[in-house]
């Protein structure tokens, strides 16, 4: 009885001191992106900072590039946006930079950036959705990316999101398509699934011969999990935490999406 009692004591004891250690450590906080208020009299500079917190947020841009990170291109599967505000000027020929990094977010793939793959989404469109003010916030902080942001709100681009007065009626309830589901949450943008190729992601062509339903699940609502070899853990979480994923997906979109990448097994 009094070995049972010491035991007992002691796991108290030690269960109190890590806990007591626990409390001590430095807890980090993680706080959501700011959002970015834009107003018609910034200067290129209030825009440009403006436009920092778009890229970090909402823009999700650093879910895919990064900046100034000194890797060699060949380890990374998007451009390093480094000194892009005096290198958009020299990626096209008879194209300025402002008008350079317009058409790599209004056509993203009308000119690829050699040793890369196609991928980057129009970021105008959902499930991003920027408007034309975001997307000069943009330009301005990637302008300030090794050059002077020179844009205002006023600056004309050339192009003009359209909004829709009168959305076309919601079509019949159904149960959703998983390729739209892959689609609509940008997954194309890092995964293949019609060719073996890697991309910014892993190719899902055969995902469905590798993985279990269970599996594929698994990767899509906790994708740190199981991370591939090569990969890094967190970027994927962060994208899709980026466009809302969580908050806007619903039971029958996964299970849609399961089905549809199981049915991935390798050119069938």
């Amino acid at each position: 009885m009094k070995n049972a009692v010491k035991i007992f004591g002691f796991a108290i004891l030690v269960s109190a001191f890590y806990s007591y250690v626990g409390q001590t450590v430095p807890q980090k906080i993680t706080y959501p992106p700011e959002s970015a208020t834009l107003s018609a009299d910034m200067t290129p500079f209030e825009l440009a900072e403006a436009g920092e917190l778009i890229v970090a947020g909402k823009g999700t841009c650093l879910g895919c590039h990064t900046i100034g990170s000194g890797a060699d291109p060949s380890s990374l599967r998007f451009p390093d946006l480094g000194g892009i505000g005096v290198a958009a000027a020299d990626r096209v020929p008879g194209e300025d930079a402002v008008t350079y990094l317009a058409k790599s977010m209004y056509e993203p793939n009308d000119f690829i950036v050699e040793g890369f793959l196609p991928g980057m989404p129009v970021i105008n469109r959902p499930p991003i959705g920027l408007n034309d003010d975001e997307i000069k916030a943009v330009i301005a902080y990637l302008q300030g990316l090794g050059g002077e942001p020179t844009i205002t709100l006023a600056t004309d681009l050339g192009y003009t999101t359209e909004v829709a007065d009168n959305p076309a009626p919601a079509a019949a309830a159904g149960p959703p398509d998983g390729a739209a589901v892959f689609a609509s949450y940008l997954c194309n943008t890092c995964h293949a699934v019609d060719v073996p190729t890697a991309g910014a992601g892993p190719s899902l062509y055969d995902v469905g011969a590798r993985m279990s339903e269970a599996e594929i699940r698994e990767s899509i609502m906790d994708p740190d999990a199981v991370v591939a070899e090569g990969y890094v853990a967190g970027v994927m979480g962060a994208t899709l935490a980026a466009v809302g994923f969580s908050d806007k997906v619903t039971d029958q979109e996964v299970d849609a999406l399961v089905q549809f990448l199981a049915s991935k097994t390798g050119g069938s």
